[in-house]
Formats: C-alpha cells, structure tokens, sequence
C-alpha cells in the first residue's frame, strides 16, 4: 500500500474518531429545530460570496503566474476549483500538484515550472494571519488557550513559509546547492533531470524580482478573498436568525480557513466541527448547538459547492473520471 493510501486511511480514521466525540457534545433535536428555520435567501447570498472567494484567489494565482504562462480568468479558476476539490478530499496537498499537471494539459506547458506559483499563492493565503492579529484589539475579547494555541501553529508556518521564499530569492544558488546535495546519490542521469527541475523551481520563485507591483496587487485580492469568506460565514449566522458582529464572524472563520494549513482529514471530516466549537463556542461564547447547527450545514453547503466546481474544472481540463484523476496523482 502506498504512503499516500495511508495517509488518506489515517486521516479518515482520525476524521471519524473525531466526528465521533463531537457527536457526544450535540443536541441533535436542537440541530434538526435549527435546520427547520434557515432562511433560503441569506444561503443563497452565503453560497455567492463563497464562490467569488474563490474566483477573487483564483485571480491572484492568475497574477502570479504570468511570468511562466498566461491563463484566461476562466482557465485559472476552473484549474483552481479542481484543485481545491481534490485537496478538500485527500488531506495531502495533492490539489496543488493536481492544478499543475492540469494547466499542462491544457497549456502543454511544464508542471514544475507552474509549481513556484502555486506555492506563493498558497503563501498568500496565510497572509490573513495578520488580519486576524490586527482585528484582536477590535473585538475587545480575550482570547481562550485553544486559540493561543492555534495562533501561535498558524504563526509558526508563516514564518517557515516566508522564511524559504527570502532564502529562494537572496540565496538562491545556495538553496539550489544544497537541493541538489540532497539528490547526488542518484545515477547521473536521473540527477541531471532532477537539478535541472531544482533549477527551475528556485528560479521561479522569485516571481517578484522584476514586478514589485504584484505584490500589492496580489494583498489587495487577498485582503478581497478573506473579507468574502467573512461575509459568507456571516450570512450563514444570518440564515439561522443569529445577528453577531460582523468583526467576529471575520476573525473566526479566518482562524478556521487557515487552520487547513495545518493536516486535516479528508474532507475536514470531524476537523470543521471541533474548530467551529473551539473558536466560536469555547473562544467567543457562543452556544455550542448553535455553532454546531451553523458548521454542520456550512460543511454539507461548501461540500457541495467544491464538488460541483471541481467536477467541472476536471471537465474544462479534458479529465472525465476519478480513475483519470487517480492516474493524474
């Protein structure tokens, strides 16, 4: 059985295990009343909001990757869709590899040189720590251990994140020297291939060397992409007739959107649960049924939304089955 297979059968047991102690700690009745009540117009308005989320960091990746390759609007965000689709099934990152090897299909152009994109995209996304760090004085509540906790992992990855991109562009024949180290014990031919991609990767990192200006281009549509979630999580509480600050809202769901930068199980399977009670109910004080009733739905709305995009990504790309999806991995 391979790595990847286990990973996957970990991380499915760890989500149920999960699932299951968060299945002691609920109401259901209260659950099911609750789900009796949504108003369907504050969902539709929710499930708009998290789709142009996603189209608005789409567009980011768009910006970042112009220097190996041009994508239409339209290509970089069904390329995205079918690699969100699969990372929110298989809690190994795969979708990242996945949008490569999809703009190769359809561009014919080579998977690792779109990978240093992918990456700072991805670096991007935990931009919204600081966001997060700067609404705190706002909101006038003090913050639970659970969430100490959760900041300071969240902080930690950043800084390892940001702490290889400044290396990749001050250094960058020493990082590709040591890279290359790592493979010299392979046959030669195999490690000319492989520095030549080490090249290649390092080399494009450096996105900005030339173009500053994307830098504040790509904080602005991130600044976009996190205050879009905020408002879909938000009208959620609105459709189950809770009325929270709007500050509060942003900066739980913004804990838990980077939290996925952390190893999850497929699907978020128990995960979304726990960090919904931690960061709601034990951080906030909401009521833990209340919170629940909002993840539970949230869980089975975004589900259905990924799915549905990343099957037609998968589509635009030319790949019609999971065992073509299989093979792709």
């Amino acid at each position: 059985m391979s790595k990847n297979k286990i990973s996957i059968i970990i991380g499915l047991f760890a989500g149920l295990l999960l699932l299951g102690f968060w299945i002691t700690a609920i109401d259901f009745e209260y659950l099911k009343n609750s789900f009796n009540r949504i108003n369907p117009l504050f969902v539709i308005a929710s499930g708009l909001s998290y789709i142009l989320a996603y189209f608005v960091r789409s567009c980011r990746w768009n910006l970042l990757l112009r220097n190996q390759i041009r994508l239409t609007y339209k290509e970089s965000w069904l390329v995205s869709s079918a690699g969100n689709w699969i990372n929110y099934l298989i809690p190994i990152r795969a979708g990242e590899f996945i949008k490569a090897i999809l703009i190769k299909k359809i561009r014919k152009a080579s998977a690792v040189s779109v990978l240093p994109s992918v990456f700072i995209d991805k670096f991007f996304d935990t931009v919204g720590i600081f966001l997060v760090l700067l609404l705190i004085p706002m909101m006038h509540v003090r913050l639970a251990t659970p969430l100490k906790v959760l900041l300071v992992l969240l902080i930690l990855v950043f800084v390892i994140l940001f702490g290889i991109l400044i290396l990749a562009a001050t250094h960058k024949k020493s990082i590709t020297g040591i890279l290359q180290k790592v493979f010299s014990w392979l046959p030669i031919k195999i490690r000319n291939r492989i520095n030549g991609l080490i090249e290649l990767f390092i080399n494009g990192l450096n996105i900005f060397e030339h173009r500053r200006d994307i830098i504040i281009y790509a904080l602005v549509l991130t600044s976009v992409g996190i205050l879009l979630d905020g408002l879909y999580f938000y009208l959620l509480f609105r459709a189950f007739d809770h009325h929270p600050f709007f500050m509060i809202v942003l900066f739980g769901y913004t804990l838990i959107n980077l939290s996925y930068i952390l190893p999850q199980p497929p699907a978020q399977l128990g995960s979304n649960e726990w960090m919904m009670l931690i960061i709601f109910s034990l951080g906030f004080g909401f009521d833990k049924n209340a919170a629940s009733s909002i993840m539970v739905f949230a869980h089975i709305f975004a589900t259905f939304m990924i799915t549905v995009l990343g099957i037609m990504g998968f589509s635009y790309a030319g790949v019609h089955s999971l065992k073509q999806i299989n093979r792709e991995l």
